[in-house]
């Protein structure tokens, strides 16, 4: 029998924003250092416990999921801290917050 527990935990699936440039790699787009070192942030702290990229190895992004974040926090939290990233709040990328149940 499988039981799944409380959505403590969130997935974060990243899209290109309105403002994504598709002809720069992500390194170059603006809010990309501003970006990074958020997400370095969460990932230093423990709340995010994977996150990058997907991406044709030149770093550019050409489909519209660009990459994943799993936070080791509930929705609510989770949707504060990826609304708070500035690429976010720049318009370059867009996020969906879900939750993510863990099978035991």
């Amino acid at each position: 029998m499988c039981r799944m527990s409380d959505p403590l935990t969130s997935a974060v699936l990243v899209y290109a924003g309105p403002k994504w440039d598709r002809d720069l790699p992500i390194y170059q787009q603006e809010n990309a250092p501003g970006h990074i070192r958020h997400m370095r942030e969460q990932v230093a702290s423990g709340a995010a416990i994977v996150a990058g990229p997907m991406h044709n190895g030149a770093g550019l992004l050409k489909e519209m999921l660009l990459g994943v974040v799993i936070y080791d926090r509930p929705v609510p939290e989770a949707t504060r801290i990826a609304t708070a990233d500035p690429a976010v709040v720049g318009g370059q990328l867009r996020v969906e917050v879900r939750p993510l149940y863990l099978v035991h």
